[in-house]
């Protein structure tokens, strides 16, 4: 994975440039430095900061503020813009998008002391991370959100049978992200498969899926399984850490 050192907002000639045809994978932990912390609040919007206090935990408050900042600051330097003067907004079915720059795509993903970004000029993009834990009620999750075959492939090892659980559940959000259904369309609706050539969107509501979506799953740090979801074939796809 290579790692981004200039601090964005401070240096941006450090900074890569996003053309067509690539991908770029952020990833940042969310326990971080006073320093990053104080840029990324610096980063908010007047909204966002009204925000902070209606999370009744520090370590929500700090997790919102890094998660939220960084993508300013992400977008900031993209753009060429002061992040906390960017504008956002959101699609019909509630996706983020930047207005100050609409062909820009991006998404965004937080779990555990971690979040991921994901950024492209050519399509949609859709991100998930999970940070692979112990799940108390695993049997129900699986049996309520996957179907009879990708059931099948997650109990088939015993041993395996929690990452599984989470790498077939980025997938499926990272899809529902990017075609901005989000929670409007259950997992339970959707239906994968990995093989060992990748993985194939078999159908949605039992329906066969004729867009051609392609999937790439990444893990930025140990016990971490993530997703990304695009269209845009031959797409280079660089992961990069924020500090």
């Amino acid at each position: 994975m290579n790692k981004a050192t200039g601090k964005v907002g401070h240096n941006m000639e450090d900074f890569p440039l996003l053309s067509s045809g690539q991908l770029h994978v952020w990833s940042v932990n969310t326990n971080p430095t006073a320093e990053l912390l104080e840029r990324c609040k610096v980063a908010l919007s007047e909204y966002e900061l009204t925000r902070i206090p209606f999370f009744k935990f520090e370590q929500v408050q700090q997790n919102y503020i890094i998660s939220q900042g960084v993508l300013r600051l992400l977008l900031g330097a993209y753009l060429g813009m002061n992040a906390n003067k960017l504008k956002t907004g959101r699609q019909a079915k509630g996706k983020p998008i930047s207005l100050d720059d609409p062909d820009i795509h991006f998404n965004i993903s937080n779990s555990g002391k971690m979040a991921v970004y994901a950024f492209s000029r050519d399509s949609e993009v859709g991100i998930d991370l999970e940070h692979i834990r112990h799940i108390p009620d695993l049997d129900e999750m699986i049996t309520k959100n996957f179907s009879t075959n990708e059931r099948k492939y997650i109990n088939a090892s015993e041993k395996d049978r929690n990452s599984r659980f989470f790498r077939f559940w980025t997938i499926k959000e990272s899809y529902l992200k990017a075609i901005g259904e989000g929670m409007r369309l259950a997992p339970d609706n959707l239906e994968f498969s990995i093989e060992k050539d990748g993985i194939t969107h078999l159908s949605t509501r039992g329906v066969f899926e004729l867009e051609d979506w392609i999937f790439k799953e990444f893990s930025p740090a140990t016990d971490y399984v993530g997703t990304l979801t695009f269209m845009q074939k031959n797409s280079s796809i660089e992961y990069m850490k924020f500090v």
